[in-house]
């Protein structure tokens, strides 16, 4: 009885000590910390995109884009403080330290690279029209000349318009979209102008009122906005990116978000290596012979048009993945432009190569565009090509293609 006894104390202290724990830590038990949080800018007014549903709950592509990142990053969707972020406020967010990083249709562009730095791109889209369905008169950029085109304070969309197509258009400015939106049904806007991914969001809230034009006349690259010189969170996000396309995320989000608008997206971008360098030139006296004419043989077929012997060059495995790259980054191959831009050409030059071993090199080619009417020069931009080249059974072949826009 004694043993039983002296067993069912035992037990007690053992189960108060336990219970006891959670106030006074010990060594062999110390404070868990504080789970990590982060603080994302986005947009709350783009349907398809980026908008909060009557809790507050933000939803759409961007949305789910950013909660990827952030699992990748360590912090669950509980721990994340969305924030709005206009077009006009998103590089003081940035640069102020108010957001970690900013997922919100954010189009990279030279000058906003001197202000920020970017991670992805993570979608291709193309600047647009939205117009009423009545309208019969307004379907391209040039058509705008004495009408009245509204778009997003901070946005550059109505500045291409003016540049390019329509000297004249009359622009109206206002804090949101949404705003243009109902701007556009009461009659006091001609068109709204922006990307065609957030057009298409609108026409699809408001059947029957509203159609996208559906001429896409520039290209757009969304991209992951963090504060300017933070490499080392530009670099883990871009690795993310390209996980996100690779394991089948991405066309998930797209499938689940964008698709009930009829938008028909451009394919996957190509991510870029962040943060993007410049391949230096290679010293010729220690650069393999055969792996410089390799490289000259590469862009000679492209300029030639050559495309079964461009292939040849290429490593089987990865052939269709690199043709994707070029049909991508080549308009010509756009069927939804018009015919003034058919003429137009291109040319390749190689402006450096690096041999890292006798079997592996990477080397760099520009593309410069020629005979493009001025109006489309935001549609063909010049293009950095990097090229991962192996020498395999004694021939060098190219095996990896990455592309990035020279933005004007």
């Amino acid at each position: 009885m004694m043993r039983a006894f002296r067993a069912v104390a035992l037990t007690a202290g053992l189960t108060l000590t336990a219970c006891g724990q959670h106030t006074t830590p010990t060594a062999q038990q110390p404070p868990q910390a504080p789970p990590r949080t982060l603080t994302i800018g986005i947009k709350f007014d783009q349907p398809g995109l980026s908008v909060r549903a009557p809790d507050g709950t933000p939803h759409g592509f961007d949305i789910d884009t950013a909660r990827y990142i952030a699992g990748k990053l360590g912090v669950t969707p509980d721990h994340i403080t969305w924030k709005e972020a206009r077009s006009d406020q998103r590089e003081n967010l940035l640069n102020s330290g108010a957001v970690d990083f900013v997922v919100a249709s954010y189009s990279i562009t030279a000058g906003r690279q001197q202000l920020v730095s970017f991670a992805g791109p993570y979608l291709m889209t193309g600047q647009d029209l939205l117009v009423r369905q009545s309208e019969k008169d307004i379907d391209r950029p040039e058509d705008l000349d004495g009408r009245t085109v509204c778009t997003a304070e901070g946005s550059t969309s109505a500045d291409k318009i003016r540049r390019s197509f329509a000297q004249d258009v009359k622009l109206s400015t206002r804090d949101t979209y949404t705003q243009c939106v109902a701007d556009l049904i009461s009659g006091t806007a001609d068109a709204v102008s922006t990307d065609d991914v957030i057009l298409a969001g609108f026409a699809h809230e408001h059947p029957g009122m509203l159609r996208v034009a559906g001429h896409r006349f520039t290209r757009e690259r969304y991209g992951i906005g963090i504060r300017k010189g933070d490499l080392d969170l530009q670099t883990r996000i871009t690795s993310i990116v390209r996980m996100m396309i690779d394991d089948g995320s991405w066309r998930r989000f797209m499938e689940g978000n964008l698709a009930a608008t009829g938008y028909v997206p451009l394919p996957e971008p190509v991510v870029f290596n962040a943060p993007d360098r410049a391949v230096e030139p290679g010293d010729p006296t220690t650069l393999d012979t055969d792996l410089v004419q390799t490289t000259k043989a590469v862009t000679a077929t492209s300029n030639a048009r050559d495309w079964e012997g461009f292939r040849s060059l290429v490593c089987p495995e990865t052939a269709d993945e690199i043709d994707q790259i070029v049909l991508q980054y080549t308009p010509q191959y756009d069927k939804t432009l018009g015919a003034e831009v058919k003429s137009a050409g291109f040319t390749n030059t190689v402006t450096g190569v690096t041999q890292t071993d006798p079997n592996n090199a990477t080397f760099a080619f520009h593309e410069a565009f020629t005979n493009v009417p001025d109006k489309y020069r935001g549609y063909f931009k010049d293009i950095d090509y990097t090229g991962t080249m192996v020498r395999r059974e004694g021939s060098w072949k190219l095996c990896g293609l990455a592309a990035d826009f020279v933005e004007p």
